[in-house]
């Protein structure tokens, strides 16, 4: 995470590092960290941190298929920190790189981004839209899936790197990407390709004449 402090002179900025980083520990601990606005909430996402992640990359995966989106719809179980989580991976798809559960509130009142919740009905599933676009993630152990988008179910780690086409262009692509993509989805009328290497099959896709629909990294 970064954070960002006011200018200061060197001892004045070792001793608000100590105290971010002490802050940080009592939110880690459960203990009362003063002066954390966001402390419920930090807390509740250290506590579950692969919720948490599943939130993000599941925001992040929205935002190229809704780049234009002023309000996201978030459905989970918890509606502690899911949606902040969700809003924070959408920005961070936006390109919004200080989008974090320190800044969400600044930072999405500022890109005129918000959410709206529902109830979720399935523990370690998060399901997000934005106009006709609907995305659905599941995390299972330190793995992330997206398991349906739309209405059509699928089973898609979201772990390295993901580069969205038409399923149409697939195959004019094969001779390019054969030795790049570790694996390819079919979703409806989407591919998602999984790269072997980041970079490789980027270059493979760009020298296609169909464009690149979306792209994501999960770290």
């Amino acid at each position: 995470a970064v954070v960002s402090t006011q200018s200061t002179g060197v001892e004045a900025q070792v001793r608000v590092a100590k105290e971010i980083a002490e802050q940080f520990a009592a939110l880690r601990d459960g203990k009362s960290s003063y002066g954390c606005i966001n402390a419920p909430l930090i807390r509740s996402a250290l506590a579950q941190p692969g919720l948490a992640k599943l939130a993000q990359v599941v925001g992040m995966a929205l935002a190229p298929f809704a780049p234009n989106a002023s309000v996201i719809s978030v459905q989970s179980t918890n509606d502690t920190f899911v949606p902040s989580a969700v809003l924070a991976g959408f920005l961070n798809g936006r390109g919004v790189t200080n989008a974090n559960l320190i800044s969400i509130k600044q930072v999405a009142a500022a890109n005129n981004v918000s959410f709206e919740t529902k109830e979720g009905l399935v523990e370690n599933e998060v399901t997000v839209s934005a106009g006709e676009f609907k995305l659905t993630g599941r995390v299972d152990g330190d793995t992330c899936y997206l398991v349906k988008m739309n209405d059509t179910a699928t089973l898609i780690p979201l772990t390295g790197s993901l580069t969205v086409v038409k399923a149409e262009s697939v195959a004019p692509m094969l001779p390019d990407i054969s030795s790049r993509a570790c694996s390819v989805f079919f979703v409806g009328q989407y591919a998602f390709l999984q790269a072997c290497e980041e970079g490789e099959l980027e270059k493979a896709v760009e020298s296609s004449p169909t464009p690149c629909l979306a792209r994501l990294v999960v770290v």
